[in-house]
């Protein structure tokens, strides 16, 4: 383990200011014997695999893999990546966790540091995994969630990297499973950043599986397939099963929020569309938060809200969100609830 100078990393390498708190805290957290686990250059392929990449970025990634030609201080910062991962997941810290983000720095192997560092940790997470049971086919397509949105990285920034490592992190401390169409977040029915629920005033008046504060589990929605309505109650009929048998954990009720469940969208879609069949499924909560930029970026792939001349629609849906932004009017984050199955 190294002893570094947290400041001169962040001014070397250009992290920023959220980055130097959050190596702070990371500095002294203990490594197993033998450090950061990553293989040699010739096994990164190996190593890189479950994230299923697409080409172009496995091949990059592999040709950044860190060796002894990188500076000292750039292996301390994917040790200290792998410290952070560790820690959480020994500690069982399912709950989100930041990570801020490095899309914008130049130097691409700090930026890729966090694939890297959740390379090293791809077998302390299955060891973890397999003795709570988790199936190899969940754990697979959970990880493959990590080529899918360095993937979306190139996109919406033009080069390789990992923008979205807070997001990666939850998979990474057992926070977050892929069960068919849907990803799950165990988490509690409050009020979180765009998550909205009732007060616990209004909550009292419900049922006690909607207690402010009760269990729950987080809908996700990863992009790429429809919503048709099969993989959808397939994946909702999986969920307590799965969750019951691995830890132990009856969750009764689900949320999602999304702009998916914006009620604007049944102006502009068929109500047989798939997207108005998804939002029958739930009870929306009476409040709302700003979804512009979610529609933004993960519909259009971009990461900040910007002039609509440059965006292209070219699906019924994309021209539906234009035209509502042309109007002068705003897309919203909705949370909705349903009882699952």
């Amino acid at each position: 383990m190294w002893a570094m100078d947290v400041d001169a990393v962040v001014r070397r390498f250009g992290l920023g200011e959220e980055m130097r708190g959050w190596l702070i805290e990371a500095a002294d957290l203990p490594l197993p014997e033998g450090g950061c686990p990553l293989p040699s250059r010739s096994r990164a392929p190996e190593a890189l695999a479950p994230f299923a990449l697409s080409a172009q970025d496995e091949a990059e990634l592999v040709g950044l893999w860190p060796d002894d030609a990188w500076p000292p201080e750039l292996l301390w910062l994917v040790e200290r990546m792998y410290a952070r991962v560790l820690e959480d997941l020994s500690a069982g810290r399912g709950e989100w966790r930041y990570w801020p983000p490095l899309a914008g720095v130049e130097d691409a192997r700090a930026r890729c540091a966090p694939v890297f560092a959740f390379a090293a940790a791809v077998p302390a997470l299955r060891a973890w995994q397999d003795r709570r049971g988790v199936p190899p086919e969940v754990a697979a397509a959970t990880l493959r969630d990590v080529g899918r949105h360095v993937g979306h990285n190139r996109t919406m920034f033009g080069r390789v990297g990992l923008e979205v490592a807070s997001w990666i992190a939850l998979q990474f401390r057992g926070g977050l499973y892929e069960l068919g169409r849907l990803q799950y977040e165990p988490a509690r029915l409050v009020e979180q950043a765009t998550v909205t629920w009732y007060s616990e005033e209004e909550a009292a008046g419900l049922a006690p599986e909607l207690a402010y504060g009760a269990p729950t589990l987080r809908l996700h929605i990863p992009a790429g397939e429809s919503l048709a309505p099969g993989p959808i109650d397939a994946s909702l009929s999986r969920a307590r099963g799965f969750f019951a048998s691995c830890f132990g954990a009856e969750y009764v009720v689900a949320t999602c929020t999304s702009w998916l469940l914006d009620s604007q969208l049944a102006e502009y879609l068929p109500a047989e569309s798939n997207i108005m069949a998804f939002q029958r499924r739930f009870t929306l909560v009476d409040r709302s938060s700003p979804g512009d930029r979610d529609v933004f970026r993960f519909v259009f792939r971009r990461p900040d809200v910007e002039r609509l001349e440059g965006l292209s629609p070219a699906t019924r849906l994309e021209r539906a969100i234009v035209a509502h932004l042309r109007a002068g009017r705003h897309w919203q984050v909705r949370t909705g609830w349903l009882r699952l199955p």
